[in-house]
């Protein structure tokens, strides 16, 4: 069985925001796509299976979020996990990706006739969805850098669906 990451994007503009704000406080530029993740499905989906679901779900879910147009607005910046550096949302913003949350919760079971659903971590009631920044144990000078200018309350579009298979 394999597990599933379903994320959106940011805009490719706003990739080269988040490049520049990181740049400014000393860390270096980022290819990876920066994203927020919406879900995880942990080892509950066929291999044969999962390329097709993967599609037929971020289809649907870009037909979902096309309309509302959502932004991650930054509330600050956090150490999460005890390895993550990520910027966590304004309470504005949490509301709008909570639903976007529900929504695709509710789809999984869908599509997948109840045989799949979010994780109990990735559930809309518990989760905040971040946007991953950097991966560090221990944060040095240029985090405290990254939590002043998220002082700014950032804003950046959320774009693209996509999922990852792992």
């Amino acid at each position: 069985m394999r597990s599933m990451a379903i994320k959106i994007n940011v805009s490719p503009k706003d990739q080269e925001a988040i490049n520049d704000a990181l740049e400014k406080v000393g860390y270096p530029r980022q290819r990876r796509k920066y994203h927020c993740t919406f879900g995880f499905i942990e080892k509950m989906v066929p291999e044969e299976e999962s390329t097709a679901f993967g599609e037929k779900i971020i289809h649907m879910l870009q037909d979902y979020i096309n309309p509302l147009s959502p932004h991650y607005e930054v509330e600050k910046a956090a150490h999460l996990f005890g390895h993550v550096i990520a910027f966590l949302p304004t309470d504005k913003s949490l509301a709008t990706l909570r639903e976007i949350n529900l929504w695709l919760s509710d789809k999984v079971k869908d599509i997948s006739e109840g045989r799949w659903e979010l994780n109990t971590e990735t559930q809309s009631q518990t989760y905040i969805p971040h946007l991953t920044l950097w991966r560090t144990r221990h944060p040095d000078h240029r985090f405290d850098g990254l939590k002043v200018a998220a002082e700014m309350h950032p804003s950046y579009h959320l774009s693209n669906a996509g999922y990852v298979i792992f």
